[in-house]
């Protein structure tokens, strides 16, 4: 490394408008997704506040009907809040998944799914408002311009325009054999002035990701940060060495820049395209199809049953009921059957969930197969993962959801079979008992 060499390439970096001017765009795009994502974080803290408040102010309601010895809302005379089913019903919970620390650093896949969900008897994990759609795969069009996309796909882009002309300018206006004259090492002049942009770029982006990392996560995501920054160095490093034989073997600078170019559409655009549309044959994204077939097919058939017949489907799925015979007459142990019907389809649900879940991770086993030759789609999913906004860090969110609608179900089932009426004090305990995440 010669430092006069730096020297004389700062020079030509600030009297190229067209490098000068790359950089600071790259630079301002890189800011603005970095603001942009920190607000869009903001945003959704303040909505799962007011989520919070409302769920709060909602129970505090109920409470003042069992302190004011009212029964229900004044315009729904049929709701009786001393029955444990309407008392659980009007018992609101959310699942919420917090924004990471690190979101600014990259969306990942978060604008594929939801943040937060009320969760209720009927609910599911793969309601609409849950996913509009499951995949892990890079998603080159339609994917969210944030700072991770910059970095994958761009950076590479920004570098090629500035080291494009490198070795190969020279070649173009016939003065490449005055350098080994002046008694410098071809090579090593080379990499001197490759080196400058590459430790231009690597500290410019380092320096975005420490700030910005330390401002929304603190200190207690330095180990992300630090991996956050040695997978961007990696990664453009790694290109940083093919774009140097290229500079040297290339003839001109239209056969570097094409070089150049053609490597970054093959790794950035070619290959991940490529293995998206396989993905998608292999595994077509109609995700919905067996859930959709559960809910509407089968919850069907469940309805259709006799009381006799649904009361022996939920023996055998909840043993714990057979000896729950607390009812006066018939009639209120039909109406208890009927009321614990969302506790079967909730069994059904699941087992559908798991079929797709099993689908999803065949389809993510597919890609992570191609990661040996698809360099970005591997650096883009280990990103997400730092940044606890890939697939897995919302399939532990949609596991949650699940077990808020199960603990939900199995409530209801077990207070009504009781057959016992609820006061304020039974209500508190459902609180209790519906927060699990508390």
């Amino acid at each position: 490394m010669n430092l006069n060499i730096f020297t004389y390439e700062l020079k030509h970096f600030y009297r190229n408008k067209a490098k000068l001017y790359s950089y600071i765009v790259f630079m301002f795009l890189s800011l603005y997704a970095l603001i942009n994502v920190y607000n869009i974080k903001e945003k959704q803290q303040d909505t799962i506040n007011e989520i919070y408040h409302k769920q709060e102010q909602e129970r505090l309601k109920v409470i003042k009907w069992y302190e004011n010895n009212q029964i229900g809302p004044d315009d729904k005379s049929w709701v009786n809040i001393n029955d444990p089913f309407w008392a659980i019903l009007y018992n609101p919970t959310y699942v919420i998944k917090n924004p990471s620390k690190l979101y600014p650093m990259g969306i990942g896949q978060s604008e594929q799914y939801g943040f937060y969900k009320q969760t209720k008897r009927w609910s599911s994990t793969y309601d609409t408002d849950m996913a509009e759609e499951i995949s892990n795969y890079e998603r080159l069009i339609n994917g969210s311009v944030d700072f991770s996309f910059l970095i994958i796909f761009l950076l590479p882009v920004l570098y090629i325009i500035l080291t494009y002309n490198i070795n190969t300018l020279e070649k173009d206006l016939d003065f490449h054999k005055l350098i080994s004259i002046q008694c410098i090492k071809l090579k090593k002049w080379v990499i001197s002035r490759l080196l400058f942009y590459l430790i231009l770029i690597l500290l410019s982006i380092s320096s975005l990701i420490i700030i910005v990392g330390l401002t929304s996560g603190g200190f207690e995501v330095i180990v992300q940060i630090l991996k956050l920054i040695f997978l961007s160095n990696i990664y453009i490093f790694s290109f940083a060495i093919i774009y140097y034989f290229i500079n040297i073997k290339s003839k001109n600078s239209s056969s570097s820049s094409f070089k150049m170019i053609s490597i970054w559409m093959i790794f950035c655009v070619i290959i991940p395209g490529s293995v998206h549309q396989y993905a998608n044959y292999k595994y077509p994204a109609n995700f919905m199809t067996d859930f959709l077939d559960t809910n509407r097919k089968e919850t069907y058939e469940i309805f259709e049953l006799d009381n006799i017949d649904l009361h022996n489907l939920l023996i055998e799925l909840y043993s714990s009921l057979e000896n729950l015979d607390n009812f006066e007459n018939q009639k209120l142990k039909d109406q208890a059957i009927r009321r614990s019907i969302s506790a079967i389809v909730n069994q059904m649900n699941i087992h559908a969930a798991n079929e797709i879940e099993t689908q999803n991770e065949n389809k993510n086993k597919l890609i992570k197969s191609s990661y040996a030759y698809n360099p970005a789609s591997f650096v883009q999913n280990l990103w997400n993962s730092y940044t606890e906004t890939d697939y897995y860090a919302y399939k532990n969110y949609r596991f949650q959801v699940q077990e808020s609608i199960t603990a939900r179900n199995e409530l209801m089932l077990k207070e009504i079979w009781k057959n016992k009426v609820s006061d304020k004090k039974t209500y508190l305990k459902y609180i209790q008992t519906l927060n699990l995440e508390n």
